[in-house]
C-alpha cells in the first residue's frame, strides 16, 4: 500500500467540531509527512506558518560522482521545490486547531507537485480577526513575491473559506490569485440566510446558534455584518479588486447550513463576470470533501488537479 493511501486511510471522516467550547491541540504534521515531504516552519509575527513542499535537492546529481567543485547536495527550499503554491486556510469554526485530516489533505496536495502554506492563525477566546486578517494577508503576499500571483491557489476551508475572503478583500489591493476554491465557507457571522432554518433540520453537524456565539466573539469590537468577518457583504467594488481576476470554485454538499450564502456568494460574483463554479454534492454533509465517500474523493481529486495545473 502506497504512502498516500496509508495516510488517507486514516482520515477521521466528514465530522467537523465547530461547537467545540476547548479546542484540542493542535495535530502535529506526522512523522510519515515529514519522511516523504519538505516540512518547515516559520514564525509569521506571533504565529506558525508551516510549508510542506515536495523533497527535492539541488547541487550534486549522484553521491558517487565526487568532484571537489561540485557543490554539495542540499535541499531545495520550499519555493524552489515547486512552481505552484497552496495558501491553504483552515476550517475549525475558530475554536479547532488544524487535524490529522487536515494533514492528510495536504499530504496529498504536495504528493501532486504542489507548495502548501499552511498559517495557524490564532483561535478563540485568546484571538480574533484583528490579528487572523494580517496574517493571512502577509502569507498570501509571500506566496505571490516567490511563485507570482498567476501559480497561487487559496483554499478556505469552512471558516477558513470566510477568513479568506475577508482577508484578501480587506485592506491595499493585491493581485488576484489564479484559483479561489471554498468548501463550504462560512459566509455571515450571522448566519441570517432566510433558508437556512431548512438546512437546519438535515444538517447533522453544524450548531447555528453556537456558530453566531462564536461569530460575535469572532467580530470583537466590530458589528458581526462587517465584511471584515461576513465577507458575504463585501461591496462589488471590493469583490472585482480582490478576486476580479480569479477563477472562483465552490463545493458544498446539500446538508449543510453553509449552502444556502455559498450559493448566495457564487451567484453575486458570477455578476461581475468573475468565473464562478458551484458544486453541489446531493446527500452530503459539511466538509464532505475530507471525507471518504465517494463525492467527497472526487472533489478532493478536482482540488488537487485545480491547484496543480
Amino acid at each position: 500500500m502506497s504512502f498516500l493511501k496509508r495516510l488517507v486511510g486514516r482520515s477521521s471522516g466528514t465530522g467537523m467540531d465547530a461547537t467545540s467550547s476547548t479546542p484540542p491541540t493542535p495535530a502535529e504534521p506526522p512523522h510519515s509527512l515529514r519522511q516523504h515531504f519538505a516540512v518547515s516552519e516559520r514564525l509569521e509575527g506571533k504565529f506558525t506558518v508551516y510549508s510542506v513542499a515536495p523533497m527535492e535537492f539541488g547541487g550534486a546529481s549522484a553521491a558517487g560522482d565526487y568532484d571537489p567543485n561540485t557543490v554539495a547536495i542540499t535541499e531545495l527550499s520550499p519555493a524552489q521545490a515547486a512552481t505552484k503554491a497552496v495558501l491553504y486556510v483552515l476550517p475549525g469554526g475558530f475554536v479547532n486547531p488544524i487535524k490529522q485530516r487536515n494533514w492528510d489533505f495536504i499530504a496529498q496536495l504536495a504528493d501532486a507537485g504542489v507548495r502548501v502554506d499552511i498559517p495557524l492563525y490564532g483561535l478563540l477566546p485568546e484571538h480574533n480577526h484583528a490579528e487572523a486578517i494580517p496574517l493571512i494577508r502577509r502569507c498570501y503576499e509571500r506566496l505571490v513575491t516567490e511563485h507570482g500571483a498567476e501559480n497561487i491557489t487559496i483554499i478556505g476551508d469552512s471558516a477558513g473559506g470566510g477568513l479568506a475572503l475577508s482577508a484578501l478583500a480587506n485592506g491595499k489591493t493585491t493581485q488576484s490569485p489564479a484559483h479561489l476554491i471554498l468548501n463550504a465557507p462560512w459566509l455571515d457571522m450571522d448566519l441570517a440566510n432566510p433558508r437556512i432554518p431548512d438546512f437546519e433540520l438535515k444538517d447533522p453537524i453544524l450548531n447555528p446558534v453556537q456558530l453566531r456565539r462564536q461569530g460575535a466573539l469572532w467580530a470583537g469590537d466590530i458589528p458581526t455584518e462587517d465584511p471584515r468577518v461576513s465577507p458575504l457583504h463585501l461591496t462589488a467594488d471590493q469583490i472585482q479588486a480582490a478576486f476580479g481576476d480569479s477563477e472562483v470554485t465552490v463545493y458544498c454538499g446539500d446538508r449543510d447550513i453553509s449552502l444556502p450564502d455559498a450559493e448566495e456568494w457564487a451567484s453575486r460574483i458570477k455578476k461581475r463576470g468573475i468565473t464562478a463554479n458551484l458544486n453541489v454534492a446531493r446527500g452530503e454533509q459539511h466538509m464532505y470533501h475530507l471525507g471518504k465517500t465517494r463525492a467527497g474523493r472526487a472533489a478532493r481529486k478536482q482540488i488537487i488537479e485545480i491547484a496543480a495545473t
